[in-house]
Formats: structure tokens, C-alpha cells, sequence
């Protein structure tokens, strides 16, 4: 039911005026069907069975009626309104080819021969321009079919035989790419964690279709080749924001607007000029990036979930601050995938407890922060990243720790010591996560010090000074880990210590964790 729903809000957003495939007044069952689901009246197949038929969804009348209405919703998508849809001239051309090719296609499956040549014939102009190499191929391969057995023509027979084993063999190398760089990308999805095996596998992998990328000036090639290669330099920003404004520079070149790639090395530009503090580049990137983003497109997302990582590492959480509410009040929000909204999750986290210290405002209507900040709540809404202990499980872990320091739940922060600990041993052993275990263990000093601002301040100077030496231009950590930069994050926790000690050693109340952060 929910692919419907968003198969129906689709076309409701963006078909053409003067196309009425669907009737929304209501006139009709498949009408209501529509509009029940536009209005978000139902949720199942149940749900819609019943308001329609009070049956069922196993009634007969309502399969053929879903049915029939995905039928119609389908033919929508042949009459998108491209206008609404702010297409690039890009996006507007590969709309155009596949509905066109369709056409053609269902022509000479009727034997019209006439009247489809000359427009696959055009088709094939356009498919070219726009390096559409799939279709471009599979029109050369129907040509050369039809000059070869129907019209006898052996010198457009060979052109064209000729023009689809070019492009069958740029195919052959953009379909590598793209597998290899699925191949890559398939171990970050729900887990952040560098991983020095895939590094290693990715400059492989890049040695393999580098020469083809020298050979093909391709879009779909040089889009998947520079993604392998930002992976095979994943820990080294300096090189890889070079990689990032070699293809940046490649594709803008190009004779149309390629604003899908662009978006996507601009969002690595940013993280990598984020990560070597050279803030006023990342904000230049950010507001060229900005100008090509369709709003509420995933990339959308994806940037704004960016330029909250850019505004908090340049201590600038009011903004943080407006851009996650921009963010997870936009309309799209709750149709990301889980992953991607754990990640605002997590931020908000973040900004409960930057408003906890009195870092950060809210304006009076925010009613996300209205209540205090629960860890059983955290951790329902991070299923999938708590299972990812070298990677985004280690910012929960911290902001939990920090929220119990900064509630004076002393003895339950005591408590967990020892589980941090083995925490550290078993997880934070490898060098792509030395800044995290150096933090953690700060924060393992602080029980020992009774929580005493000058004690902790001593008793953690040699972690703070492997920290400072360790940059994060120099880290081998994923971006993400550090929502707010451990030594900012330092600052703001010792703020919130006095010169008087606290707590006891040894086993304190557990309940208390319950009571307070659940």
C-alpha cells in the first residue's frame, strides 16, 4: 500500500493540467480510491477494502479495482509535467528518449517500419547529445536489423553495426563501473565505519576502468569512476576535495547541466573542507550546491544533513539549529529511508543537550524540545545504528554518557565504566577510531575525579593532548562520528563541572539511569 500512496501523490504532484486520466472528484470507486489516498485516509489494504467495499482486502471488486487504478497511475507517468518537475535540460532529455523509445518500440512491433525509422533515427541524435549509451545501443541494434533484412542497405547496415559495438563496448565498461562502485558503496550504507579493506579493494578497482575513463568521455563512466576513486582516498580529505573539483570540473564542462553528479561531488567537497576546517570554502561549496538542488529531493536531504555537520563544527548551532527544523518538518521527510532519518535522530540529541548548557535557543513553539531528552527513546529510533559500533553507534554512546554527567547522575555514570571500557577494547582498537577512544576514555577519567573540574582537567591532559595531535584532517574516522568535534565537545562538557567533588566510587544507584534518561 505504501508504494501506492506514493505512486499516487507522485502523479497527483506533477502530471500535466490538461491530462484527466483520474477523475478527483470523487465520481467514480477508483476516483475515491485516488483521492482517499492523496488525503491519506488509509494506511492498508484493509483500510481501503473496507471504506470502499466494507470488505475485506481479499474482496474480489477491490483487487481489480487496485489494480486498475495502478494501471492508471502508471499511464500517468507518460504525461509528467516538467515545468513542476524544474528538469534540467538533462533530466528533460532522458524523460523524452525513454517515453519516445517506448513509442517507437510498440511501432515496430506492429510492423511500422515507415513510420518508426525516421524517428528512431531522430531518437538516435538525441540519445547521443545526452550520452544516453543504453539506448543509444539499443536503437543502433534495431537499425542495423532493419537496413540489413528489410531494406537491403549494406553501407547503413555496417554504420550501424558499426555504431552499436562502439557503444555495446562503452556499456561494458559503464556497467563495471557502476557494479564496482555498488560493490564499494554497499559496506557504508547502514554502516559508517571505515573499513581499510574496502579502501585498499577501491583503488583496485579504479586501476581496472582508469584507462577506459581516458578512452570513454562518458557521463555514466567518469559519475562511477570518480565515486571509486573518492572511496580508494577515503580517509585522506586533502585528496580527496582534489577529486572532487577534478570531476566537478569535468562535468561542468559538459554541454548540458549536470546537476545529479554535481550535487554529489559538491556534498563531498563539503564534507572534506568541513573535516580540514576551511570553513569558508565549505560554505562557498555549500550555496553553489544549494543553486542546483531540487527541494525536497533525497540529495536535498543528504545536503542539509551536511550543512548541519558544517554548522556545528564552525560553532554555529543556531543555525544548526534551523536547518534540522527545516529539515525534519519538510513534507518528504518521513518517506527517507530509516537510515537517513536515524542520522537526524541522532542530531537531535545533539541539540537537546547544546539547549541543556544554554548553548542554544528554541523558538517557543518547538515542541521537539519541550520535553527532556530519553535514552529509550534514542535508542528505539536507532535500531540500525546501534548495531554499528565503530561507527554511529559511538556518537549515542557519548551523548548519553554527557546527558548523565550533565543531570549530576553521578553514581549511575560511574556505573558505567567498566562497560565503556570493554566497549573500547572490543570496538575502538584500529586507528580510524584513535579520536573516539581518546575521547571515551576522557570521559572514563571523569568518575575518578569525582567529577572535580580541576581533577578531571589533569587527569585527562595526556588524552586531550593525543586528541589535539591527532587533527581531524588527520583522522582516519568516517565524517559523520563527530556531529560537534570532540575538542568543542570537551569544552562544553568541562563547562558544566564546578571545582567540588561528587558522587562516590563504586557501584551507584541503576535505577537512577532508568528513572531519569529512559
Amino acid at each position: 500500500m505504501i508504494w501506492l500512496q506514493e505512486l499516487a501523490q507522485f502523479v497527483h504532484e506533477n502530471r500535466l493540467n490538461s491530462i484527466e486520466l483520474l477523475d478527483e472528484e470523487g465520481k467514480s470507486k477508483t476516483s475515491e480510491f485516488y483521492c482517499a489516498l492523496l488525503n491519506n485516509e488509509i494506511e492498508t489494504d484493509d483500510d481501503a477494502a473496507k471504506l470502499l467495499y466494507n470488505s475485506t482486502k481479499n474482496h474480489s471488486s477491490y483487487q481489480r479495482l487496485k489494480s486498475g487504478l495502478k494501471d492508471a497511475l502508471l499511464n500517468h507517468l507518460f504525461f509528467l509535467d516538467l515545468k513542476k518537475r524544474k528538469a534540467t535540460d538533462l533530466q528533460a532529455a532522458y524523460y523524452d528518449c525513454n517515453r519516445h523509445w517506448a513509442a517507437v518500440k510498440i511501432l515496430f512491433g506492429q510492423n511500422a517500419q515507415q513510420i518508426g525509422t525516421p524517428l528512431a533515427t531522430l531518437l538516435l541524435k538525441q540519445s547521443r547529445q545526452y550520452e544516453f549509451t543504453e539506448i543509444t545501443m539499443d536503437i543502433a541494434k534495431v537499425l542495423r536489423v532493419l537496413y540489413g533484412s528489410v531494406y537491403a542497405d549494406r553501407k547503413k547496415y555496417e554504420h550501424y553495426n558499426n555504431m552499436y559495438k562502439e557503444y555495446a563496448r562503452i556499456n561494458q565498461w559503464e556497467d563495471l563501473a557502476e557494479e564496482l562502485y555498488t560493490n564499494l558503496v554497499i559496506n557504508y550504507v547502514n554502516n559508517r565505519a571505515v573499513n581499510e579493506v574496502i579502501t585498499q579493494r577501491a583503488k583496485e578497482f579504479y586501476k581496472q576502468i582508469e584507462r577506459a575513463m581516458g578512452e570513454y568521455d562518458t557521463y555514466r563512466l567518469h559519475l562511477s569512476g570518480y565515486l571509486i576513486k573518492i572511496h580508494a582516498y577515503v580517509n585522506d580529505y586533502s585528496a580527496t576535495a582534489k577529486i572532487c573539483e577534478a570531476a566537478i570540473r569535468y562535468f561542468e564542462a559538459k554541454p548540458y547541466a549536470a546537476h545529479i553528479p554535481l550535487q554529489v561531488f559538491y556534498y563531498h567537497l563539503i564534507m572534506c573542507f568541513t573535516q580540514l576546517k576551511a570553513y569558508e570554502k565549505g560554505k562557498e561549496a555549500a550555496e553553489k550546491c544549494l543553486s542546483i538542488m531540487e527541494d525536497g529531493s533525497f540529495n536535498w536531504f543528504k545536503y542539509q544533513e551536511l550543512y548541519f555537520t558544517l554548522s556545528m563544527h564552525t560553532r554555529q548551532y543556531q543555525q544548526a539549529y534551523t536547518v534540522f527544523s527545516r529539515t525534519v518538518s519538510h513534507k518528504n521527510f518521513n518517506r527517507l529511508p530509516d537510515n537517513v532519518k536515524e542520522t537526524w535522530t541522532i542530531f537531535s540529541a545533539y541539540l537537546h543537550y547544546l539547549h541543556a548548557v544554554g548553548l542554544l535557543k528554541v523558538a517557543l513553539s518547538e515542541k521537539r524540545f519541550d520535553k527532556p531528552f530519553k535514552k529509550r527513546k534514542l535508542d528505539t529510533d536507532t535500531s540500525i545504528f546501534a548495531k554499528d559500533k565503530r561507527g554511529m553507534n559511538i556518537p549515542i554512546l557519548i551523548i548519553e554518557i554527557l546527558f548523565l554527567i550533565h543531570r549530576h547522575q553521578y553514581d549511575v555514570a560511574s556505573m558505567r565504566t567498566d562497560g565503556i571500557k570493554k566497549y573500547c577494547s572490543r570496538y575502538l582498537t584500529k586507528g580510524d577510531t584513535y579520536r573516539s577512544n581518546c575521547f571515551l576514555k576522557m570521559l572514563l577519567e571523569i568518575p575518578g575525579a569525582r567529577y572535580h573540574r580541576v581533577a578531571i582537567q589533569r587527569k585527562t591532559k595526556k588524552y586531550l593532548d593525543r586528541l589535539q595531535k591527532y587533527p581531524l584532517d588527520m583522522a582516519q574516522q568516517s565524517a559523520e562520528i563527530e556531529i560537534i568535534p570532540y575538542e568543542d565537545l570537551w569544552k562544553i562538557a568541562i563547562g558544566t563541572f564546578d571545582n567540588q567533588f561528587h558522587g562516590k566510587f563504586g557501584p551507584g544507584n541503576a535505577a537512577g539511569l532508568r528513572g531519569t534518561l529512559s
